[in-house]
């Protein structure tokens, strides 16, 4: 590697920049309860669970679970540090992922000023997607071998193999290792076609192919061996997952349901968005296809996003480095750019803001963002309410419960109660379970069939779903609790009084 491949060249102000901005939205996942809860069981037992144990609907079913490593990571932060250590983690994998994309981006050559705006520009775009997830390792992952791969585009003779262990740690950390290798996978194509009229191209591509090859049989030192695989093929190819879980549907359908459900949570793509058309629009004005296999990985990858809205972090990280080398192209008027394994002009830093200013605006940045805090805000409202009045009145039992809530439910209400479904979705819960689910939650045909089907004890839904309505014109459940964010139901009237109507205040995680 270059010795001028450094994250320096950005300054490292804007690098704390940078991380301040990628971190500076926090709450929690729908997903983290339940996430910590099987990090906490694999601590406590030694071992991975294979079965379900949380639901009724799906008990025993088996359970490959790609997150384990991760789940282990959130739950020793936790429960060391609390939800401060949980930031501490969050906060390491935006810092290796601002790293990465910096030294990067500065294997394109671009100046300094080009280098900066693209790594801000990347980091805001990244601060709503950076969450407490297990897909925080995915993006920290693909930044690095987004970097390498550039590195081994724009100067050759990259250190390839280590992405082989890489790729073994990051098949127990989540599924996105797919991603990983179909961002290799397109450069070694495209590395290919190249290199049919070029000798270093064709060098390229064997050496990219054959790491490529390593880096997949890495994955398979997991516990679930191949069979990791077909849970992860699942995910990804099951229609009716898009039709259930936000994160899958396509990204034009959560645009149009944001603006009319929502118009300011629409902010949070709007960077995203922009940086897509900006890199479409500085490739149109600066065709230089010497970096052809980065603009066809993230191209591939914008696509991926419009597909699912789940992978519009990964097209940004895809799109940052070729980003900044074809902005500089099209915005400088005699770019020292060049392809052809040579070093770049040195990288001046005449322009560079005034580092006081980038370190109080990162401070101000993390207060805002509460990366020091020990509180972190949920995603939306919980049902909190209708918890608190179960564990006071000691119900316990089946719970038909709306989507997004079933990790917290498996947190709160503990072994003596069960969920319908939560967030591991496809990975444990069979498809017709899966539509069984929409029907009832979306009120289709045959909604009033699902309360019969199983053997629920409570129904946990919201007041303003098509479920609602479908429990409260069924006299055989009785209303138990109501506020603006749950309703519960039971199917036998109890000597309960029952809260109707109020406001629940806003909740913290757990």
């Amino acid at each position: 590697m270059s010795a001028r491949l450094t994250w320096r060249a950005a300054s490292r102000w804007t690098m704390v920049l940078s991380i301040a901005l990628a971190t500076a939205d926090n709450f929690a996942d729908p997903d983290l309860w339940i996430h910590i809860l099987t990090g906490q069981t694999i601590l406590s037992t030694g071992h991975i669970p294979r079965f379900d144990t949380y639901s009724y609907s799906a008990a025993g079913m088996p359970w490959r679970n790609h997150e384990w490593l991760a789940q282990v990571a959130l739950a020793f932060s936790y429960a060391h540090l609390g939800v401060f250590g949980l930031k501490l983690l969050k906060l390491l994998c935006a810092s290796i992922t601002i790293l990465a994309l910096a030294i990067g981006i500065s294997a394109t050559g671009a100046s300094s000023r080009i280098q900066r705006m693209s790594l801000i520009l990347v980091a805001v775009a990244l601060a709503t997607q950076m969450q407490f997830r297990p897909q925080l390792f995915s993006f920290m992952m693909l930044s690095v071998v987004m970097t390498i791969v550039a590195i081994e585009v724009y100067r050759g003779g990259a250190m390839l193999w280590p992405l082989i262990p890489m790729f073994a740690l990051w098949a127990n950390l989540h599924g996105g290792y797919t991603i990983g290798l179909g961002a290799m996978i397109i450069a070694v194509a495209v590395l290919f076609i190249q290199g049919l009229g070029d000798a270093d191209r064709k060098t390229s591509a064997r050496r990219l192919g054959l790491v490529t090859l390593g880096c997949a049989g890495a994955t398979i030192l997991n516990p679930f061996a191949v069979g990791l695989w077909t849970g992860v093929a699942h995910s990804i190819s099951d229609p009716l997952i898009r039709q259930v879980v936000n994160d899958w549907v396509p990204l034009p359908d959560t645009l149009l349901f944001m603006w009319r459900e929502s118009k300011p949570e629409l902010l949070q793509y709007a960077a995203p968005i922009l940086l897509f058309a900006g890199f479409i629009a500085a490739v149109a004005v600066a065709p230089e296809l010497g970096d052809a296999a980065l603009i066809a990985v993230a191209t591939t990858f914008i696509g991926a996003a419009f597909y699912a809205a789940r992978n519009v972090a990964l097209a940004v990280i895809a799109l940052a480095i070729p980003l900044a080398r074809h902005g500089a192209l099209a915005l400088e008027p005699a770019p020292a750019i060049k392809l052809g394994y040579v070093d770049p002009p040195p990288t001046t830093f005449s322009n560079e803001p005034a580092p006081a200013l980038l370190a109080i605006s990162a401070l101000l940045l993390a207060l805002v963002g509460g990366t020091f805090s020990n509180r972190l805000k949920t995603w939306k409202p919980v049902p909190a309410g209708a918890v608190a009045f179960m564990e006071r009145n000691r119900l316990h039992g089946n719970i038909l419960n709306q989507y997004e809530w079933g990790a917290y439910l498996a947190w709160h209400m503990g072994n003596d109660s069960r969920v319908f479904i939560d967030g591991r979705c496809e990975l444990v819960y069979p498809d017709r379970l899966i539509r069984q689910y929409a029907i009832f939650f979306y009120a289709m045909e045959g909604a009033d069939g699902v309360l019969d089907a199983f053997p629920h004890d409570f129904v946990l839904i919201g007041p303003h779903t098509n479920g609602y309505q479908v429990v409260s014109k069924d006299r055989r459940w009785h209303l138990l609790y109501r506020d603006e964010t749950a309703a519960l139901f039971a199917r036998a009237a109890l000597p309960i009084e029952a809260p109707i109507g109020g406001k629940v205040a806003s909740t913290y995680f757990p």
